[in-house]
Formats: structure tokens, C-alpha cells, sequence
């Protein structure tokens, strides 16, 4: 049943034009995927949230960022993906920054146990970067997202 649900939260992003690559669920599995599919090249995860205060102007750094340097930028938003408001929604802010690529949401596990995939010393604070290196270190950050910060985190 949330499989369709899913899929039907996708058809309205598509359909409405939000979403230029679909919005995928994310599972407890899915964190380690991400790292295994970008060995060796440098990226950023941000886990975000609709009612975050700062993730919007953590967005912009990052999609300046992309755009200037190519940082590959992957996109976590801790809001249920089976919701279609929140589906929408999510869409249409990833749009708005045009992160719509590499763009997750929380699927139908229990919040607490996806949030332990991604990181289990993370206590929910958002917004939350992973800066993965070439060499495949990560360093974990809890808040704002600065152009600053994104240019020291690059140099590494």
C-alpha cells in the first residue's frame, strides 16, 4: 500500500512539473548505497526537513556550490515520502534550488531507524551535511550550510 501511495506522491510531482527526476524513498539501506555509488569522488548529502529554518539558505550555498565547482549534492528530506502534500511540497522546494537530482525522502520505515542508518551519533538536528572527500571521508556538520564552509570542505 505505500508503494502506492509512493507512486502516486511521484506522479503529481511529475505531472506539476516540480520534479525533473523523481523523488526516491528512503530506506535503511539506502544511506550506505549512496556511499557506495560515488567511491572515490566528492559529494555532500544533506538531510533537511519542510519546516527547517535554515535549510533554505544551506540550499542556496550548495546549489552555488554545484554550479560553480560541481559538487555533486544529494538531498534527504526527513518528511514522509508516502504523504502526497508533503511529496509535493518537497518537490517543489528541491526545484526552487534546482537540487532535484539525487533527491530522497524519508520512505515507510520508522523515522528513528532511518535516521540511525544515516548516522547513529545523530540526534535529528537539522540541517545535517555529510562532506564525503575523494578519498572517501566524511565529515559530519550540524547547521547552517555557509559558502565559506562549502569552499574550506571542498579543499580537503
Amino acid at each position: 500500500m505505500n508503494r502506492l501511495i509512493a507512486a502516486a506522491a511521484l506522479a503529481v510531482l511529475c505531472q506539476a512539473g516540480w520534479a525533473a527526476e523523481a523523488i526516491r524513498p528512503f530506506t535503511p539501506a539506502t544511506f550506505k548505497e549512496i556511499q557506495a555509488s560515488r567511491q572515490g569522488r566528492p559529494f555532500v548529502v544533506m538531510v533537511w526537513s519542510l519546516d527547517c529554518a535554515y535549510c533554505a539558505a544551506s540550499f542556496e550555498a550548495l546549489a552555488d556550490a554545484k554550479k560553480q565547482h560541481g559538487l555533486e549534492v544529494v538531498t534527504i528530506a526527513t518528511d514522509p515520502l508516502d504523504d502526497p502534500e508533503s511529496a509535493k511540497l518537497i518537490g517543489k522546494k528541491l526545484a526552487a534550488y534546482r537540487l532535484t537530482a539525487n533527491a530522497w525522502a524519508f520512505g515507510s520505515a520508522p523515522p528513528e531507524q532511518l535516521r540511525y542508518a544515516i548516522d547513529p551519533k545523530w540526534r535529528g538536528e537539522l540541517p545535517r551535511s555529510y562532506w564525503f572527500g575523494r578519498d572517501g571521508k566524511v565529515v559530519a556538520r550540524s547547521g547552517l550550510v555557509q559558502k565559506e564552509m562549502v569552499s574550506a570542505l571542498l579543499e580537503r
